[in-house]
């Protein structure tokens, strides 16, 4: 065991345990940072503060509408405002009123024009006098390449922010309402477009009604039907070919255009691909297959196994060709080595092989596309003019089905479209004035209030030799914290055996306790255990009852001895007689059969005090004499000993036990108690084996108890 000297050393000048103390003491440095905080801020308070708040303009450069562009009238974009326009619209008077009306909107509620103008008990506050103060308040900065900060100084913090937000709102809705109008037209269009087409789709489905009607049929031939599928899905499969081949060559013309701005030494020849046989040879072989997949969507499904398989070619021949793209190099020329040059030349080379595969698609298309509108126009008058309707119809449907998913999304843009400029940051509540330096006289309050609150907390818990942790306790007994034992109000009121078959944390702890004992009996025979403490009224004989019970919970044929002679209870814990008990035993009046007493629980047997207390000395005969008769018949010997302080009968037990467990209470014990109980033990050259922290609050901020916490919840969910 280390003497007294070194642990009161370290406690002072290992940072660890200055950690610990502060922890300890929590509730000092808090109230001294506190009072140092309120001090500056005392001080703070006699300079007006200045509050600045930025809110933050973006403005966007203006797009023409993303759908519905061959739908409607082609219109004249407008151009772009640029960073200098936008700040002097910020601080116009018409920008400026606007703000005004949305600061009115909140008046009532949170007085801000009173605030404003730093005015009381005015009802009716003039918007010149409003707008005056608002454009003295203003500053407006720009920032490349689209953003306007907007700021606002004031000595309110909330109305600085109002007014940054407020006129960022006002330019906003100014841009929106311009913005609004192109897309309540777009709306209108679409919807008056649907009307028509409902109107055709109507007088289309009368038409083929009464031709069923004049042919006498009620549906067109499944091989008609099917002609008119192939028909309408070669013609989609059209439109999305001529669709990616505009699309690739308008991406040519830009990578074209970006390849100019770049200069290189050289200019990239397409066709030099062309040119290539490697390239010219898959583009035929790409061609073929295409070919080969209309003839066999002609006459089965997309499905179909042989039509699958043609579509994986096709998939590997594509790769291959975007390969062999960009691997192709120019001939008898120089490169600029430009990474980025040579980016867009490899970006170029793939769009050109798309290119390339959507002409050889709409090639193959093109081939059977005549063939199957020829077969159709082959078809007996009678069915080919059904057929033609139903083909109509089927066309306006799927424009019908289109412009209504067009109408919803016109409807979002109008209903989410921004204008020119949008705000791309709201101010927030400035927190700290920029006049005066409220950040270097607080952090400097901040840091003098920590290093006084920590030397004061040294201080306290250098003249304070109350035990609140279990740190400390650990760090004195030298032993582990076999558990921590939550406090529990009214334990004497409780039946001790319901509340070991519950799941309360009281419970838990103990179950605790006996499987981290379990563990220390892999190592060493332990069977004897002698639970005692410092002083009394610490809940040795709770945790000795309760733990005892656990192990007979467990399986464990368990005896409870109450060697407390000068004051015992577990007779009135677990509600037993004291006619016959220890005392009994060692006069002689009867032996140790004669004084064990049977529970309810199966496994639990309990000896107790007995009824003859008085001038019961003991001695090592007859303590060696009981254990011996206890070891034979039980596996688990709990013995509930008085405070080792000032009782000699504790210190008689301690060398006969094999392993001795401390019960101490949080706040109720000394560090020089401690100190003494491990001298105790030592010179009875006892094993203590651990301790055990009782009646154990948050206050304490023991790990264990948060544990429990946690989870008796989890299981009473």
């Amino acid at each position: 065991m280390t003497n007294q000297e070194p642990v009161v050393t370290e406690e002072f000048i290992g940072l660890k345990q200055i950690v610990r103390i502060i922890r300890r003491r929590r509730k000092i440095v808090i109230a001294i940072v506190a009072l140092a905080l309120v001090s500056a801020l005392g001080y703070l308070r006699t300079t007006l503060p200045i509050y600045e708040a930025v809110s933050v303009v973006r403005i966007q450069q203006t797009t023409p509408p993303l759908v519905l562009q061959p739908l409607l009238p082609q219109q004249q974009q407008p151009q772009s405002m640029d960073l200098k326009t936008a700040a002097r619209l910020v601080t116009t008077r018409l920008t400026i009123r606007e703000a005004v009306q949305i600061l009115k909107q909140k008046n009532k509620k949170d007085r801000v024009m009173e605030r404003l103008v730093r005015m009381d008990n005015i009802k009716n506050i003039p918007d010149d006098l409003a707008v005056e103060v608002i454009l003295s308040s203003l500053q407006v900065k720009t920032i490349e390449p689209d953003l306007v900060e907007i700021h606002a100084v004031h000595s309110d913090p909330k109305v600085a922010a109002m007014i940054a937000n407020s006129v960022a709102i006002a330019v906003t809705q100014r841009s929106l309402r311009e913005a609004q109008k192109d897309a309540m037209q777009e709306r209108l269009y679409i919807q008056q477009s649907l009307r028509k087409l409902e109107k055709q789709l109507k007088e289309i489905e009368e038409e083929i009604a009464q031709e069923k009607k004049r042919l006498g049929i009620v549906d067109l031939p499944e091989e008609i039907k099917t002609l008119l599928e192939t028909i309408r899905n070669y013609e989609s499969d059209h439109k999305n070919a001529q669709s990616q081949l505009e699309a690739a060559t308008a991406q040519i013309n830009r990578l074209r255009q970006q390849m100019k701005q770049v200069r290189p030494i050289v200019a990239v020849d397409v066709e030099l691909l062309k040119e290539d046989p490697v390239f010219k040879q898959m583009s035929e072989q790409l061609a073929t297959l295409e070919v080969e997949r209309a003839r066999l969507l002609a006459l089965f499904t997309p499905e179909h196994p042989e039509v699958q398989q043609v579509e994986e070619r096709i998939k590997a021949l594509r790769q291959a060709l975007t390969k062999q793209a960009r691997q192709l190099t120019i001939k008898d020329r120089e490169v600029l080595p430009n990474p980025a040059y040579q980016l867009l030349v490899q970006q170029l080379m793939t769009t050109e092989a798309d290119r390339f595969a959507a002409e050889a698609r709409l090639r193959a298309l093109d081939k059977f596309l005549p063939e199957l509108r020829k077969r159709f126009k082959a078809l007996p008058d009678s069915q080919l003019r059904l057929g033609e309707l139903t083909r109509k119809a089927q066309a306006t449907e799927q424009v019908f089905t289109n412009l209504l998913l067009r109408l919803e999304e016109a409807r979002i843009r109008e209903v989410t479209r921004v204008g020119s400029s949008i705000i791309a940051d709201l101010a927030t509540v400035p927190q700290r004035p920029v006049f005066p330096r409220r950040s270097f006289i607080l952090a400097f309050a901040l840091f003098l209030g920590v290093a006084l609150a920590v030397f004061v907390a040294l201080v306290v818990d250098k003249l304070s030799e109350t035990v609140t942790s279990a740190e400390e306790v650990k760090e004195i007994l030298d032993v582990p914290v076999l558990a921590s034992i939550p406090k529990v109000r009214d334990l004497s009121t409780m039946n001790i055996l319901d509340l070991m078959a519950s799941r309360r944390l009281f419970a838990e702890g103990i179950r605790s306790l006996r499987a981290n004992i379990e563990f220390l009996r892999r190592n060493k025979p332990l069977k004897v255990f002698l639970i005692t403490s410092m002083t009394p009224a610490e809940g040795k004989t709770s945790i000795a009852t309760s733990l005892a019970i656990a192990w007979a919970q467990a399986g464990y044929n368990t005896i409870l001895v109450d060697f407390d002679l000068p004051r015992p209870y577990i007779h009135k814990v677990l509600n037993l007689s004291t006619e016959k008990g220890l005392t009994d035993f060692l006069i002689g009046s009867v032996g140790t059969d004669g004084i064990i007493q049977e529970t309810s629980l199966k496994f639990l047997k309990v000896i107790t005090a007995g009824s003859n207390l008085t001038n019961i000395i003991l001695n090592n005969r007859q303590i060696e004499q009981i254990l011996n008769n206890l070891r034979e018949r039980a596996e688990i010997i709990i013995i509930d000993s008085a405070p080792i302080a000032g009782v000699s009968d504790t210190a008689l037990l301690i060398p006969r036990v094999d392993g001795v467990i401390a019960i101490v209470a949080l706040g109720e014990v000394t560090r020089p108690m401690l100190r003494e109980l491990r001298e105790q033990v030592r010179l009875a050259e006892g094993n203590l084996i651990g301790v055990v922290l009782n009646k154990v609050t948050p206050e304490h901020g023991s790990y264990y108890y948060y544990y429990y916490r946690y989870y008796h919840r989890y299981y009473s969910q």
